[in-house]
């Protein structure tokens, strides 16, 4: 029998094995060309008869769900840390730590002598930073009424910080203390003088 007859056989064989006995397949077998072929075919048949896998848009579901699922315990820390740096604020507004004022041009001019300083119509707040800057303190503002509240003054550096702070206390409804490195303010009851 001829490579091709022998091909051909082999072929048919596989569409019905039991045409054959294991005999015949062996002696067709024997042919190396044959041999070759029946193991690219039994390889091939191997790959068709191999369970499918999972179809692609499976697995996108798959990673769409685990992403959903990163997306929401993402989003729950992000939440935690946002209340986080919130409640503080909400359950006391008033807080004794220091904060830094808020910085703005003062209109402040070197008097004659050239040892104090005058502002003239500035607030309590850009005030505070120059003069807590010179004495190397923190300024705390315990209500922000505080901060807005406008001045006209003349500050003497040269002077202690005490003196500064008592002659804003002169005014009525503030209220000025020195506490370690720390200036509190505070808007007091009385403010009709201010």
């Amino acid at each position: 029998m001829e490579t091709n007859d022998k091909l051909m056989t082999l072929l048919r064989l596989m569409d019905e094995p039991e045409a054959m006995t294991e005999a015949q397949l062996q002696e067709l077998l024997s042919d190396e060309e044959v041999r070759k072929a029946y193991d690219v075919m039994a390889d091939c048949k191997k790959l068709y008869q191999k369970p499918q896998q999972e179809p692609l848009s499976v697995k996108w579901l798959q990673l769409g769900q685990r992403l959903r699922i990163v997306a929401v315990f993402l989003g729950a820390v992000m939440l935690c840390g946002l209340a986080w740096a919130i409640i503080p604020h909400i359950i006391s507004p008033h807080t004794d730590s220091p904060q830094s004022a808020q910085v703005t041009t003062p209109l402040l001019q070197k008097s004659g002598d050239g040892s104090s300083v005058r502002f003239d119509d500035v607030r309590l707040d850009s005030i505070l930073t120059v003069v807590s800057a010179h004495y190397g303190k923190a300024v705390s503002f315990r209500n922000e009424e505080a901060k807005g509240m406008k001045f006209i003054m003349t500050w003497d550096p040269d002077r202690p910080l005490s003196d500064f702070i008592d002659g804003l206390n002169l005014f009525d409804g503030l209220s000025l203390t020195l506490q370690r490195d720390t200036i509190f303010v505070e808007t007091t009851e009385d403010k009709e003088s201010i």
